[in-house]
């Protein structure tokens, strides 16, 4: 689906505060009239489950191993869901007062992960996953868990927060429409566009470039290169448009790992250069 006829959006959130800086980023995308967005806060059951079994043990920081709590896990769930549903309707009502058209709902979820990601994103266009630094710098690891998510139809959006770190958008290897997106995210939010192609190409003619746009040459369309790439000009956002012939899942699961900038994974596919 074009994002500019979005209507459906899922904010699936850990116990970070989203920012608001991101939802405006998107305004400049998304059709603000009549919006509906859910808030979602997923319960690991397995976690739970795992709390059940005498072999697990969790380790704080001062190397100190005891079991798992299940009644503490329970409890920490809680605070966590609270103080994700405060966030989202803090920033609802933010939104609101933006003039942004909207109607919104919480929802709490408790069962496999990835199962009940997938169960809520069925009816959403867009999905917006919040991850937060933890402790030491440290995030979790993605896995699998969302890997059925980003091969689906719909644009999805890994914000690694805190959003206002980087200084540029990256976008890769983009036909004139994910150009376009990317472009209107790097001139809303005040940073510097990248286009990255693995030839050395110019963008396509009709693409909207600000003035200070560059284009760099990517030796491959791998995990390495992209990398490199993100790190070396400072991004805050790597934009990856879906390709038909090129399979970004895998890829896009490995750099939200590696790399401290978000990701927007575009659903429609690039527009064919011209001929």
């Amino acid at each position: 689906m074009s994002i500019e006829r979005i209507r459906r959006v899922l904010l699936a959130l850990d116990d970070a505060r989203p920012d608001v800086n991101v939802l405006r980023a998107l305004q400049s995308l998304l059709d603000l009239d009549a919006l509906e967005m859910t808030g979602l806060f997923l319960e690991d059951e397995e976690l739970l489950r795992a709390a059940l079994l005498p072999c697990f043990r969790e380790i704080s920081y001062s190397g100190v191993a005891a079991p798992l709590d299940r009644d503490r896990l329970l409890r920490d769930m809680a605070l966590q869901a609270r103080a994700a549903e405060e966030a989202f309707r803090a920033l609802a009502e933010h939104l609101t007062r933006e003039h942004w058209r909207l109607a919104h709902r919480f929802l709490v979820a408790r069962g496999r992960f990835a199962e009940e990601l997938d169960r809520a994103a069925a009816e959403a266009e867009f999905v917006l996953v919040t991850r937060r630094a933890r402790g030491a710098g440290l995030r979790q690891r993605l896995g699998h868990t969302f890997a059925n998510l980003v091969r689906q139809p719909r644009h999805v959006l890994f914000v690694n927060e805190p959003w206002a770190s980087g200084s540029s958008v990256v976008v890769v290897n983009a036909g004139r429409t994910a150009l376009d997106h990317a472009a209107r995210i790097a001139e809303t939010q005040g940073l510097r566009l990248v286009v990255a192609n693995p030839v050395a190409v110019p963008p396509p003619a009709a693409a909207r470039l600000p003035r200070d746009a560059v284009v760099r040459q990517l030796t491959a369309l791998d995990e390495q290169a992209i990398a490199d790439l993100c790190l070396r000009e400072d991004a805050r956002l790597l934009v990856l448009p879906e390709l038909p012939d090129f399979d970004w899942a895998e890829l896009l699961l490995s750099l939200t790992d590696r790399l401290p900038c978000s990701i927007l994974k575009l659903a429609e596919p690039a527009a064919p250069p011209p001929a």
